[in-house]
């Protein structure tokens, strides 16, 4: 399930959905001092940024660096609309790239059992929320941000899909 959730997570973002997860965090958080929700968030979070960064270091045009750039080092912080919106929807292939990276560190994270103590901020600053299993976090998105990062590098070929654009 978990590996499922850390794949489609982005697509709830695209929906404008992705605020509701708050509920399971909290009712987790409640029920076992735990929410095993978040690093799956935190790992899709990172995993899209890791496909604008393939982007931004692929592409030949400038202004496409100029935007995958800065919105690759802003989902790595937890926030993804600029890099699924900007980047990775606009020529799919790096945002399926990124879905298969989170599905990736999500079955990582489910299968170490990390669950943050909080809820709200994921990314880089999410390690505050997992002190507890702090290598566990980096090692999730590690393999997030470089399963995206390899797939997107593979399966998008910038002159292509920039000519579509």
């Amino acid at each position: 399930g978990s590996f499922i959730m850390g794949g489609l997570y982005a697509i709830t973002v695209v929906a404008g959905i992705h605020h509701m997860y708050t509920l399971i965090d909290l009712g987790q958080l409640a029920k076992f001092g735990f929410t095993y929700w978040l690093p799956l968030a935190s790992a899709a979070n990172v995993a899209q940024g890791g496909a604008a960064f393939a982007v931004a270091l692929k592409s030949k045009n400038t202004k496409v660096k100029s935007m995958a750039l800065p919105s690759a080092l802003s989902a790595c912080m937890g926030i993804t609309e600029p890099a699924i919106f900007g980047v990775n929807l606009r020529y799919f292939k790096p945002f399926i790239g990124g879905l298969v990276g989170g599905a990736c560190g999500a079955l990582y994270a489910s299968v170490t059992g990390l669950g943050a103590t909080g809820t709200g901020v994921t990314g880089i600053f999410g390690i505050l929320l997992h002190l507890h299993m702090p290598l566990q976090y980096l090692i999730m998105m590690a393999i997030s941000f470089g399963v995206s990062f390899a797939v997107t590098w593979v399966i998008w070929t910038p002159e292509a899909e920039e000519a579509k654009a």
